[in-house]
């Protein structure tokens, strides 16, 4: 209990923020929460009166006025209690946005790293459905608790001061009920917690499958991918069909068993009592109205009991992904970086897991203005290289130095602004090829855009759109080709006035005649920059001014290419299978 109390002080503190600028709605919610629960009191009192007073009396006027009141009880409390659930349902929609907000912000400063162990689906469902759950907290499902409490204490006081003899009688019984019905939801709540997990499961598969649609239909595998949908939905809709019999078939019966039974205990209790003439007819009436207002309530409170459980488990979740360590947490560095001489690796050592090394003793140095290329297999430790230089990850052992001052200690963020990077898998943005260059950066003008997209030769693109570079493309680039798209991302480097660009197989996946016009251009984009590029294919790093050629984590030979083909038969035999010797220069 200690605990629970613990933790509720600390949710109530978290989410204090949230609401604060909104603590007006959350107060009118709960005073209008208490004046329906008074209101809702006072009816079926008003029918006690009609049959007890103004029927017997035979005065047709009071009748009248008792209806009268009766009908603006009535009105007043659905008014109330409508403007209650709009203003709430306003409240809970405009604190989860801001909560949202703040976990999105949070997600943005997470490590590459991160990012890279998770599925987007699973992170989607999770974010946006357990932040639709903690929305209740701010809703009316929190002050229905309380109105529900109030109602019962203010129920059973009234039912006592009737009469305490039929109220204990029915004590015993709703209260069994009552207990009966929590332990129901609780134990339904385990099945919850699986329907929740299994969403989020077809979820993320949902995403993957859409994002590799073009190969989905390549493969002619729709059936499969309809067959694997089916399977793991037919789990999750088994599981959530017999949940829902077993919650709305007990929530039937339980309701069926109460009204009645409760209806029969009462007339057994104050059937005596009337014909006795010490209770009267009224007196039946209210705790008929009552007891049958009350069966519902009870289950209310213990479901909703049930559900902001689960809303703070949902919280939970979410916090979860906030306390993670940010970017910010792992590189601590403030000072600015000065490029102006040259980057060194110094017997850098790197692994993503343990000792399984991927970089083992690198060294090496990329004077400023020069051009290094990084060639070998896949999986020898190229792109690690990069992303350790774009401060994507920690270093494990040695250092990298920009100027002799180490990379760690530096800014980040305001590194990363020096570096143009260009990768194989261009991500474009929704939007326009404007916004697509740019990347939103209103500081970057239209002119500077145009001026780096004729030095990456992109006119062909931008004349065949109808409203040029305001023109939008279509989700994740798939109106234009290829070789656009890293033509585009050429242009991001170019407007971004990075001092150093480093390109990540970026040619790899172009034309030949995409390739030579970026070849063309390549003089221009590099002048007074430096350049570190990772290539599979040679003819794009033929003129570096040097090569590092990487194997298993290791560089085992540098020069120039002449240099090379001389000194190191793997980079010879390289060059063999690429280039036929027509086509190979000065070999």
């Amino acid at each position: 209990m200690k605990k629970e109390k613990q933790n509720l002080r600390y949710y109530t503190k978290l989410l204090y923020p949230y609401i604060k600028d909104d603590i007006g709605l959350l107060l009118f919610g709960l005073f209008a929460m208490l004046f329906t629960s008074a209101l809702y009191l006072v009816d079926p009192l008003i029918l006690a009166l009609i049959v007890d007073k103004s029927i017997p009396a035979g005065d047709m006027g009071l009748t009248f006025r008792y209806a009268g009141l009766f009908i603006a009880v009535v009105l007043a409390s659905g008014l109330v209690s409508y403007l209650q659930i709009v203003l709430l349902s306003r409240l809970g929609i405009k604190v989860i946005t801001k909560f949202k907000a703040r976990v999105f912000n949070h997600l943005l400063k997470l490590p590459v790293e991160w990012f890279n162990k998770r599925p987007v689906g699973e992170l989607i469902a999770r974010v946006e459905s357990d932040s639709e759950r903690v929305k209740v907290l701010f809703g009316d499902l929190s002050i229905h608790v309380i109105g529900n409490v109030v109602f019962f204490i203010g129920v059973f006081i009234v039912l006592l001061v009737k009469d305490w003899q039929i109220t204990a009688g029915v004590t015993l019984p709703m209260a069994v009920g009552a207990v009966g019905y929590f332990l129901l939801i609780r134990y339904l709540a385990k099945f919850y917690r699986k329907i929740r997990e299994k969403y989020a499961v077809i979820t993320a598969n949902i995403t993957d499958f859409v994002q590799g649609m073009q190969m989905v239909q390549a493969l002619n595998r729709q059936s499969k991918v309809i067959d694997f949908l089916r399977r793991s939905s037919y789990d999750k809709y088994k599981l959530e069909t017999r949940t829902g019999f077993t919650e709305y078939g007990s929530q039937s019966l339980f309701n069926f068993v109460y009204h009645a039974g409760f209806i029969v205990i009462i007339i057994y209790l104050s059937a005596p009592k009337i014909i006795a003439g010490t209770a009267t007819l009224g007196t039946l009436i209210i705790f008929t109205q009552y007891v049958s207002r009350l069966v519902w309530p009870l289950m209310q409170i213990s479901e909703h009991v049930m559900q902001i459980q689960r809303s703070f488990v949902s919280l939970r979740r979410i916090l979860d992904l906030t306390e993670l360590s940010t970017e910010d947490d792992v590189f601590t560095g403030t000072e600015l970086p000065v490029f102006e001489r040259e980057i060194r690796f110094e017997n850098v050592w790197f692994a993503y897991q343990d000792e399984d090394w991927v970089l083992q003793d690198v060294s090496f140095t990329l004077p400023k203005g020069k051009k290094v290329a990084l060639v070998g297999s896949s999986g020898s430790g190229k792109t690690t290289t990069v992303n350790l230089l774009c401060g994507f990850y920690p270093l494990n052992r040695g250092r990298i130095t920009i100027d002799g001052k180490p990379l760690d200690e530096m800014d980040f963020r305001a590194w990363r602004r020096k570096i143009g990077l260009i990768l194989q898998d261009i991500y474009l943005f929704p939007g326009s090829i404007l916004e697509n260059v740019r990347v939103y950066n209103d500081l970057i003008t239209e002119a500077k855009v145009r001026q780096a997209i004729d030095i990456v030769q992109l006119h062909d693109l931008i004349e065949k759109q109808e409203e040029g570079l305001h023109s939008v493309l279509a989700e994740r680039g798939q109106n234009v080709s290829q070789g656009e798209k890293q033509l585009i991302s050429f242009a991001r480097a170019l407007a971004f006035d990075a001092e150093l660009i480093i390109m990540d197989e970026a040619t790899a996946s172009i034309d030949p005649q995409t390739e030579a016009r970026i070849q063309r251009g390549m003089d221009m984009i590099f002048e007074g920059r430096s350049a570190l590029v990772v290539a599979h294919r040679l003819t794009s790093v033929l003129d570096a001014d040097e090569i590092l050629f990487f194997e298993e984590g290791k560089i085992i030979g540098r020069g120039t290419h002449q240099e090379l083909i001389l000194s190191l038969p793997q980079y010879k035999h390289l060059v063999e299978l690429q280039m036929p010797d027509g086509e190979r220069k000065d070999v």
